[in-house]
């Protein structure tokens, strides 16, 4: 064979980046330009706007090294003249692949001006000086200063000359005041030509000295938005028609900008982009050039810097540069020059020719080409790198190229590990993926941001230090670039694409594989079905898994370990669910054979596992006896049960891999050696993964009926073993079951209701439903629309027919119906509790599921003739949507109870509200559940309203002659029938149909009673009514007996007449406090209304109102009454003995015989008083 070297050529023309800053007006790169598909429509893009004046600002984002920076050298070169003979041969390039994008280009070029091109290379740490340096190299570039106004760093070295040659001594100074800063004037003015800030600085602190104080203030234009609209019209008389702006190298200005001074610099940018937006004739346009775009960063950039870029990023037109795979590859064609024929000795090596043919069925090139398609572009376009390596080089270099390193650089550029190298340096085998990895592992370990490629190059820079041959490095270096790529979909890294990345024949691959896994430095992830790099840096973890393992107990719980890690979880009965319209399911759950032998009842285990039925999986520590499984499940009779009995053992493997993974489990809790060993956390992870796997494998293995391994056991076809091909037929039979177990379930078609726990929005709107249902609305307004509401009840009450109570009822809903029907009937007239419905409906027949229950419920109750009564364990409550759902979810402790309605308790219930209602209660029409409510409340409303004597007394104050005497019987029925309304909750029924019946009539049974009880409280009612104002007219004629005066008398006129008698002494005295009042108040006594008097006379003699008397107050009252009187009237002005009195002697001033005030104390009272 002849060596690559002999008949292969690389273009170099590829062999370098493009540097838009030192390539603008390089010939040769635009020679270069090779169009394809996907470029020529970015750069169609860009002529339209330019034709069309619109998006002139936007953003082009591409990988590094897919051809940006090419693409819009391009453009310039033919926006900026475009009529050389280069130019020419590349628009006849161009009109190769697209004739549209060339008639464009020949547009621009006979009708629109040429444009000015500016290159921004983001270097600069002021924007707008960057922007303005930029302009105005360009405008050197193409003879244009002219144009350009004078700048600050102009007008000093403007000065400085005129220094020089006007003002010596001046000059003699400031040369003098330069070199103090370290610089020569040449240096310094060579300074100021470059713009540099410093400079200019420096030479605004000169000035002032060198000018008697004056600062330098030229009136140039320092803003680059203001000088660029100057120029851009300035341009159009010298022949332009606008400036192109390209920003390039934008990401990395991003990555590397500080954040200090970066939203000053989005202010400039965004100012530019408005300029450009807002230009017409004279176009100005800006194209950034960026390799993602702002979001893909993540938080690799900080938030202030995301925000800052918010105010750009809404002014410019996103462009992707998406280059397709097949471009890339063709790419790579046009780099390789070679004659296919030299090639064909390689093809036919037998190794080669399999790798070749194998690497097609690969879905990365199988995917993308046809067979015919990929023996050209890739097999003979890419030699001499096999099929993968060029695969990773597309790949790899779009991951982490950078100008410096890129797809480009490989190909063309002559240095160490380049294509170019390589072939030069006279290699005879064709190039495997390892020659990519040599290539770009420098940015592998750079790469640290990206975390998935620098962790595969940590592991395998590792793996490479324990590797014994090439043949094993080649390996290494082949699964860290497939793990880098990380495409499972397009290449996977099982042991068949590693050969062929590696280029191996098989037996040296077999070998080497298995000296890296003997000694850990590669492991088979089983649950992926891939190869990975094994870790082993700064600890042995075998010996710390086996130090874990050693601590563990003898003997664990291992059905609990095995359900804790099974992913046999749940099957779902399709056939069933289908025809239902709903969703059962199976649990599968793991029990010992003596743990399911001590199950007595089914019911204990659907309580502990919530499910539709349950496959229970035997964990066999040891051998058993299946007849006395088979026994038990006879004994148990529940077709929901399926019992599988595995043939094997769970062994020593099976428990060793449990052990292993708890081991696992706990060094990744262990906080203090995940510090001490960081590396190893992901290999912990990836560990944990792998045996959770194989534990599962093991369990399918067990317990999947297409393995044959296991024996299926059930009680609905008596117990006999079943025998199941697969899944499909497994899941059949359980059909079978749930058809059998549940065969009345409604049909309900919508998931979202017809299921045991429902979302709170759904919850919502089934209460929607209810109140409506309950509070007896219209309905219709639910039967269309497309609101959750709307949707639930066109499922459950018009769908199924239950609306409408026809023939047309769904049978599973009807049938649910009757049940909660008949659940009324057993409530009426005594309690019951719903969760005797509840386990009707949820269990066998129906398995209703628990959300469209409240709803049939709700359609139930309100339909009732009778008054339906809820418990709360013993208080009524109202019905309601909330209660309902309370029902829903604890049904044990709530009750229901029917109140057998009659004509005579309607006629008691109407006197009642007649009695007791407000009119505001009678105006709002409640249902008749909130009936009984209503008339309880306000009865007790009433009750309250009452004052404190008619409450309590328990001793009648008239006589049997007397106005409001109450016969003793009425009177005891009275006191009964206080005592049900002394307590706070009220239980509505029982307070209506059970105490007060009980209460008058002593006597609750019957509705003949309710007659008799009608008319008693009339009495009661009125008695109470009344019972004050006769308590008040009764001590108001007893005042007047004691004061001398007839029943018929004035109250007021009595008392004044009684007070006119007595003596001026008794009017002067100083009494107790309850006569020294009473004279008070008679002295200026002035109404006429006696009810108004008894209460301030009751008030003043006792302490105590009238209304708030007690048995006995009337009596003492009267005595207090009498005794104040008494006393009153036996202090006489002619009376001389002074025996038992003192007297008092008010002094004022100084004179005591004329100014002094002599008051009599009778001492027999007790008083105290103040004088201020």
């Amino acid at each position: 064979m002849n060596k690559f070297k002999d008949f292969i050529e690389i273009d170099k023309k590829f062999q370098n980046s493009i540097n838009l800053q030192l390539d603008i007006d390089n010939l040769s790169k635009l020679n270069s330009y090779i169009p394809t598909h996907s470029s020529i429509l970015v750069l169609d893009g860009f002529l339209n706007n330019v034709l069309s004046d619109r998006d002139k600002a936007n953003i082009l984002i591409g990988p590094y090294g897919k051809g940006k920076s090419h693409l819009l050298l391009v453009l310039l070169a033919l926006l900026n003249d475009g009529k050389g003979d280069i130019t020419k041969r590349t628009i006849n390039k161009i009109e190769k692949v697209s004739k549209e994008t060339a008639e464009k280009i020949k547009t621009i070029q006979s009708s629109v001006k040429p444009f000015l091109p500016v290159i921004i290379s983001g270097t600069e740490k002021d924007l707008n000086k960057e922007f303005i340096i930029a302009l105005m190299e360009s405008l050197r570039k193409n003879n244009l200063m002219n144009v350009a106004p004078e700048s600050d760093y102009g007008k000093a070295l403007e000065v400085i000359a005129k220094w020089k040659k006007d003002f010596k001594q001046v000059y003699e100074s400031f040369k003098q005041i330069v070199r103090e800063y370290g610089r020569t004037v040449e240096e310094f003015m060579g300074e100021l030509k470059e713009m540099k800030e410093e400079a200019l600085n420096i030479f605004k602190e000169i000035h002032p000295k060198l000018t008697a104080g004056s600062e330098f203030m030229p009136m140039t234009v320092n803003n680059a938005m203001t000088l660029y609209g100057e120029i851009n019209r300035a341009l159009e008389s010298y022949g332009y028609g606008g400036i192109y702006i390209i920003f390039d190298e934008f990401s990395k200005y991003i990555e590397g900008h500080e954040k200090d001074t970066f939203a000053y610099d989005m202010k400039i940018l965004q100012d530019i982009c408005e300029l450009a937006n807002n230009s017409k004739k004279q176009q100005i346009h800006i194209t950034f050039v960026a390799h993602k775009s702002i979001k893909e960063y993540g938080n690799a950039l900080s938030s202030d810097i995301v925000n800052a870029f918010k105010g750009v990023e809404g002014r410019l037109k996103e462009v992707r540069f998406v280059v397709s795979a097949q471009n890339n590859y063709e790419l790579i064609q046009h780099v390789i020059k070679k004659k296919v024929s030299d090639c064909k000795p390689w093809f036919q090596e037998q190794n080669n020719k399999e790798i070749i043919e194998e690497s097609y069925k690969i879905p990365c090139f199988s995917g993308l080409f046809t067979e015919k398609e990929y023996k050209k572009i890739v097999m003979e376009g890419c030699f001499p790198m096999l099929p993968l390596t060029a695969y990773a080089l597309l790949n790899i270099s779009e991951k982490v190229a950078q100008n410096e390193r890129s797809i480009f650089t490989f190909l063309a550029n002559d240095e160490k590990g380049s294509l170019i190298n390589i072939v030069e340096n006279g290699s005879e085998e064709l190039l495997s993926v390892d020659v990519v990895y040599d290539y770009f592992q420098n940015m592998f370990r750079d790469s640290i941001s990206l975390t998935n490629i620098h962790n595969e190059w940590l592991k395998a820079d590792y793996a490479l230090t324990k590797a014994e041959s090439l043949n094993e490095e080649k390996i290494i270096k082949a699964m860290a670039i497939l793990h880098m790529i990380n495409r499972n979909e397009e290449v996977p890294v099982r042991k068949t694409e590693i050969r062929l990345a590696t280029g191996l024949n098989m037996a040296d691959f077999v070998s080497s594989l298995e000296k890296l896994e003997s000694k850990n430095i590669v492991t088979y992830r089983s649950k992926l079905g891939v190869y990975a790099f094994k870790n082993n840096v700064g600890v042995n973890l075998d010996n710390q898994m086996n130090n874990m393992i050693e601590k563990q107990p003898l003997s664990l719980n291992w059905q609990e370990e095995i359900a804790t890690v099974s992913e046999l979880d749940y099957v779902l009965p399709k056939k069933y669910n289908q025809e239902y319209t709903m969703t059962r399911y199976f649990k599968y759950v793991y029990m010992t054979p003596e743990q399911f032998l001590n199950t007595s009842k089914s019911e204990y285990l659907f309580e502990t596992y919530k499910a539709d039925g349950l496959i229970i999986c035997l964990v066999m520590l040891k051998d058993g006896d299946v007849n006395q499984i088979k026994e038990h499940l006879k004994e148990l009779n529940d077709n929901r049960l399926v019992v599988i009995y595995p043939d094997k053992i769970f062994g020593f493997s099976e428990q060793q891999n449990i052990r292993k993974l708890k081991a696992v489990e706990k060094l990744l809790k262990d906080k203090d050696f995940l510090e001490e060993n960081k590396v190893l956390q992901q290999e912990l992870e990836i560990y944990k993964e792998d045996l959770i796997f194989e534990i599962n494998v093991e369990l399918e293995k067990s317990y999947l009926p297409e393995n044959n391994r296991c024996k299926y056991f059930n009680t609905l076809n008596g117990v006999t073993e079943l025998c199941f091909e697969n899944q499909i037929s497994f899941n059949r039979f359980l059909s079978e079951i749930c058809l059998s177990y549940y065969e009345h379930a409604p049909k309900i078609n919508n998931e979202l209701i017809n299921r045991k726990s429902v979302s709170a929005q759904i919850k919502k709107a089934r209460n929607l439903i209810i109140d409506a249902i309950l509070n007896e609305e219209e309905l219709n307004r639910f039967e269309k629309g497309t609101s959750s509401e709307a949707t639930i009840f066109r499922a459950t009450l018009m769908h199924t027919g239950i609306l409408k109570g026809d023939s047309s009822e769904e049978e599973g809903c009807r049938r649910i119906i009757e049940e909660i029907d008949a659940f009324v009937g057993q409530c009426a007239g005594k309690k019951v509790s719903f969760q005797v419905l509840y386990n009707k409906l949820l269990g066998k027949d129906f398995g209703t599921r628990k959300g469209v229950i409240p709803i049939f419920i709700a359609k139930e109750i309100i339909n009732l003739q009778d008054t339906p009564i809820i418990y709360l364990q013993n208080k009524e409550v109202e019905i309601s949507s909330s209660i309902l759902n309370n029902i829903n979810e604890r049904p044990q402790e709530y009750y229901l109870f029917i109140e057998k309605e009659s004509i005579e308790k309607e006629k008691y219930l109407k006197v009642l509200e007649e009695l007791f209602l407000s009119e505001e209660l009678r105006k709002k029409q409640k249902s008749k559940m909130q009936r009984l409510n209503n008339i309880v409340e306000s009865m007790q409303r009433w009750y309250r309203s009452l004052d404190q004597y008619t409450l309590t007394f328990t001793k009648q104050l008239f006589e049997e002659n007397e106005q409001g005497y109450l016969e003793e019987d009425a009177f005891e029925r009275m006191c009964s029938f206080r005592k049900v309304f002394k307590g706070i909750e009220l239980n509505p029924r029982e307070v209506l149909f059970e105490k007060i019946p009980k209460a008058i009539c002593h006597d609750n049974s019957g509705d003949a009673v309710f007659e008799n009880v009608t008319l008693q409280i009339e009495e009661i009612k009125k008695y109470m009514d009344n019972n004050l104002v006769n308590a008040k007219k009764k001590t108001a004629v007893q005042v007047k007996s004691i004061f001398g005066a007839r029943a018929d008398e004035s109250l007021s006129a009595c008392l004044k007449n009684w007070y006119s008698k007595q003596s001026e002494k008794s009017k002067s005295h100083i009494y107790a406090e309850n006569i020294t009042g009473f004279m008070t108040y008679i002295e200026k006594l002035t109404t006429n209304d006696e009810d108004e008097i008894v209460s301030r006379l009751c008030k003043i003699i006792t302490g105590i109102y009238i209304n708030d008397w007690k048995n006995d107050s009337y009596e003492r009252f009267v005595e207090e009454l009498t005794y104040v009187k008494n006393t009153i009237q036996s202090i006489k002005e002619s009376e001389q003995s002074t025996e038992g009195e003192n007297k008092i002697s008010i002094k004022q001033g100084k004179v005591q015989s004329k100014d002094s005030l002599n008051l009599t104390v009778t001492t027999a009272q007790v008083i105290s008083f103040r004088m201020q």
